[in-house]
């Protein structure tokens, strides 16, 4: 027989076992999530002792991505399972420690089955089975001993094998089959609760318009993941959220905001390798910072290939094509989404970039019209708008658009409107306004690589071809992920024919 020695520790009305990790009170086995009992465990085996933010990551959470924020939200919730905040004492800018009273119970842990069973006292007699001669009281009970011993084992083993595969199914568990019924009785209210958190998530992240939706979504989509590690789709919500924070970002910290969230994508597709939405953000992932456009694509298709009529599939499949210059595909997939999903708002907004590189700007600016009269304040369909406008030489309109966005949002960053109004106003000979627009969008440009790729434009147009050059190599250097459309930018078309454009193109594999 194995042994080894285990810990009980006796926190006033509650029992902690780290042998077999559980938090009893009495004879209750408390719903605890896994990565909050860790952390439990840990700063309860360091009782006293100041357990540092960084250390915790480091230990509980090890490989995975989470933010600090993510701690606050454990260590909140410990306080309310343990009913006393005052256990858990915050040591400013240091970390946490345990400071309550402990008792340490040492007792043996079996390892494995022991070679022999306990006797058990069995009659010697029975009336309905006589003994005869050749089998004595003595061996009848010996082998109605064995038959107890035997079934005990089988018993154990049998519950063995049952909370293997109950353990098996909860670890596999992704948004298709997640229910009451497959989860096991003692996760199932941190189950439930991970999963309410996930969609609350979800609905932040889907919302255009809500204020700071990638960083509240980041947060939500980490405490669904301390309540449940093996959430796929939360891992997906977090990875698509990380995303997204890196488009609107810039430089390094959009390289950051990438590199976290291929963790998230990898650790996705390791609970569940059918999840549509991972493919796509890793598709976007490949598009964007790698321009890995065979893998874009095989990401994209297998994201088609598992949920069909999901609109956000074609659409980003749609863009790649485009970007790649396949322009009759790329409709065709704007077309399907369309037809999936005729009402969104992100389908009709979407079609504006597949439309642009085309080169069909009138009816482009006819959709966008249409667009306009129901969502006058869309941002992005009011770029567009002014977008197409500029192209068809109508620069008096872009000029009042852009002026009553600038006006309008005076402390948003302006860099594609910037880049429109210099150049419109250069058009028309209003030289010293152009001037201010362009002083503008370089004073943004020195520290953020998408304004620097919007005077690149400015550049071009103005037949300053060596600096529109040096701008882009800067952004290919950074990898700003509006290089991916640079095959296809009208903007763009004076420099086309140059060598040194044509060797950015060879070297991102356009």
């Amino acid at each position: 027989m194995s042994n080894s020695p285990k810990h009980i520790y006796e926190l006033g009305n509650f029992r902690l076992d780290t042998a077999n990790p559980g938090l009893w009170r009495g004879s209750e086995l408390i719903g605890i999530a896994p990565k909050i009992l860790e952390t439990l465990i840990l700063l309860v085996e360091r009782r006293g002792e100041i357990v540092s933010r960084d250390e915790l990551l480091e230990k509980v959470w090890q490989a995975s991505f989470v933010e600090e924020g993510n701690i606050n939200y454990t260590i909140s919730q410990l306080r309310k399972i343990l009913g006393d905040k005052n256990l858990i004492q915050t040591v400013p800018k240091r970390g946490y420690r345990f400071v309550g009273n402990i008792e340490v119970v040492h007792t043996e842990l079996v390892e494995t089955l022991p070679e022999t069973l306990p006797e058990i006292e069995v009659p010697t007699r029975f009336e309905s089975n006589p003994v005869s001669e050749t089998k004595s009281s003595k061996s009848v009970a010996d082998n109605f001993t064995n038959k107890i011993r035997w079934t005990v084992f089988a018993g154990v083993l049998i519950g063995f094998l049952i909370l293997t595969v109950v353990a098996f199914q909860s670890g596999n568990r992704n948004s298709d089959n997640i229910s009451d019924e497959n989860i096991a009785d003692e996760e199932r209210p941190e189950a439930i609760e991970a999963l309410h958190i996930y969609t609350r998530g979800k609905m932040i992240l889907d919302d255009r318009d809500a204020e700071k939706r990638e960083e509240r979504a980041i947060k939500e989509f980490q405490q669904a993941i301390t309540l449940d590690p093996t959430l796929a789709v939360a891992h997906a919500g977090l990875a698509e959220a990380l995303v997204l924070s890196a488009i609107s970002s810039s430089n390094d910290k959009s390289a950051d905001f990438y590199a976290k969230a291929k963790i998230a994508v990898e650790k996705a597709l390791s609970l569940d390798e059918n999840l549509a939405e991972v493919f796509l953000t890793r598709g976007l992932i490949r598009r964007n910072s790698e321009w890995n456009w065979r893998g874009s694509e095989e990401d994209y298709r297998r994201a088609v290939e598992l949920k069909p009529n999901y609109a956000l599939a074609h659409i980003r499949y749609a863009q790649l094509l485009s970007a790649l210059g396949r322009q009759d595909e790329a409709l065709a997939e704007m077309n399907a989404a369309y037809l999936i999903d005729p009402l969104s708002e992100a389908v009709l907004a979407s079609r504006f970039a597949v439309l642009e590189a085309r080169g069909e700007f009138a009816e482009a600016i006819s959709q966008a019209e249409d667009f306009l009269r129901v969502n006058p304040d869309s941002f992005q369909a009011n770029r567009a708008y002014g977008t197409f406008l500029y192209h068809t030489g109508n620069y008096a309109k872009v000029i009042e658009i852009g002026e009553k966005i600038l006006e309008k949002n005076p402390k948003r960053k302006h860099f594609a409107w910037l880049s429109l109004l210099a150049s419109a106003y250069w058009k028309i000979g209003q030289i010293e306004k152009a001037e201010a627009m362009l002083a503008e969008l370089e004073d943004q440009s020195a520290n953020d690589t998408k304004a620097l790729y919007s005077l690149a434009m400015n550049y071009a147009e103005t037949d300053r071809f060596d600096e529109a050059i040096a701008a882009l190599e800067k952004c290919f250097e950074s990898r700003e992920e509006r290089m991916v459309w640079l095959k296809v930018e009208p903007r763009f078309a004076r420099l086309r024919q140059l060598p040194a454009f044509q060797n950015i193109i060879k070297k991102m594999n356009l």
